[in-house]
């Protein structure tokens, strides 16, 4: 009987290997079809939407760059659709990426108290764009707008997903689609790095409502060396942390929560803490970056300063100069207004973190003696769209009031860009 028995077990046991084989590929399997089905609508949902802004944004810019004829021009080539968002900040990011911030010194010159233009822009895209130089081996421009691309779609996905943490997937849709539709969304797609800011940030308060705080910290220095100002998040992300818990036990429990504060406080900070250590190394001034900005006329002033500059310009018509006191001075104007107001609406009706998130950048629009490309650097405010999308929610005419606005300023926007006209 024993040995009959060890037959038995030594018969058996090569089974056990293909059976448990089989089982852990079903699960596998059950696995990837349960996190299709839970991603499939944002990715399919971002990814649409990327297209199309790209076949529109195209489309309008090489009819405004190369009037009718284009479509003939295309036939030769398709060489258009890439040197023709080569415009303006792109050309810095594409010289830093390919040569570096001492290099890139050479091509864009200096200002008067010897700093280079370059400084006054954030290292993290240009990174990416080497990255994905580096890995793709196409040319820097084309690099920087697959790396846009890419950027917009994950931050489109992760964006539908925190909206509908709180909201229907209705207003996460509409929310979407807002960020896409706006005057300035073709940026998004441009060598610019409002879509990599944006992607970062919403991943951040993805990862921070999740309670992955050490993820939210990593994820909120790297959107901090994309846009500086974007530091104020650490506010709102504080906010998050201690909602979550009363002040009694906040005060029990002060190590613990004050590791999950530091997890988010000291990353951002380590990484704006050695961009500056970079600036002296370079340039003997930490703060280089900050100082190079009076080349565009930004210095600290209070918000009624750059708000009446705008005022007098319009008055005085000045507007109506494509090169002096441009237009896009009332896209700026009114985009910081809007701001200031969907900031409050957030805060009461959408959520407190987020409406101190706007007011905070609203902050850092205001406090300087100038306005400048605000209706662009919105895009990265996640919140601002959420709000928008809030207001509209069970009002048709409303959604429609709004893109009838903002389809035609887009139209006006990269019709000035191509033509090397500022735009924002």
């Amino acid at each position: 009987m024993r040995s009959l028995t060890a037959t038995e077990g030594q018969a058996t046991a090569p089974c056990e290997g293909p059976e448990r084989t089989a089982g852990a590929r079903e699960r596998c399997i059950a696995t990837a079809r349960s996190a299709w089905r839970r991603w499939k609508r944002p990715l399919v949902l971002a990814t649409g939407l990327t297209v199309v802004l790209r076949v529109l944004s195209d489309l309008v810019a090489l009819e405004s760059a190369y009037g009718p004829s284009f479509l003939r021009l295309l036939q030769r080539g398709r060489e258009l659709l890439i040197p023709v968002w080569n415009r303006w900040d792109a050309l810095h990011y594409l010289a830093i990426a390919e040569h570096g911030y001492r290099a890139a010194r050479e091509v864009h010159g200096q200002v008067g108290d010897g700093l280079p233009r370059n400084i006054a822009f954030a290292p993290m895209y240009p990174w990416v764009i080497h990255a994905v130089h580096v890995v793709t081996r196409i040319d820097w421009s084309a690099s920087s707008q697959l790396a846009s691309a890419v950027a917009l779609v994950v931050g489109l996905v992760g964006l539908e997903r925190l909206v509908s943490l709180d909201h229907s997937e209705r207003t996460a849709s509409t929310t979407v689609m807002l960020v896409v539709a706006f005057p300035t969304g073709f940026f998004l797609l441009a060598g610019y790095p409002e879509s990599l800011a944006l992607a970062l940030v919403v991943w951040a308060f993805v990862a921070c409502r999740h309670g992955r705080w050490l993820l939210t910290g990593i994820l909120l220095a790297a959107a901090v060396l994309t846009k500086f100002y974007l530091c104020v998040a650490v506010v709102p992300f504080l906010m998050e942390l201690f909602a979550r818990v009363g002040t009694r036990e906040v005060r029990e429990r002060w190590r613990h929560y004050s590791a999950r504060s530091l997890a988010v406080v000291v990353p951002p900070a380590l990484g704006l803490g050695a961009w500056m250590a970079w600036c002296y190394h370079l340039y003997r001034d930490p703060l280089a970056f900050v100082h190079v900005q009076a080349e565009w006329e930004r210095t600290f002033g209070f918000p009624w300063t750059s708000i009446s500059r705008n005022l007098y310009d319009i008055y005085h018509l000045r507007i109506l100069n494509p090169f002096v006191g441009t237009p896009i001075e009332v896209f700026d104007l009114i985009t910081t207004l809007l701001l200031g107001v969907v900031a409050v609406y957030v805060f009461v009706r959408v959520r407190r973190s987020y409406g101190v998130f706007l007011a905070l950048a609203w902050c850092t629009f205001t406090f300087q003696t100038v306005l400048v490309s605000e209706t662009r650097e919105v895009l990265s405010l996640f919140p601002f769209f959420m709000g928008l999308a809030t207001w509209v929610d069970g009002h048709p005419w409303r959604e429609r009031l709004l893109l009838c606005a903002f389809v035609p300023a887009a139209y006006f926007l990269i019709d000035r860009f191509v033509n090397r006209l500022f735009a924002g």
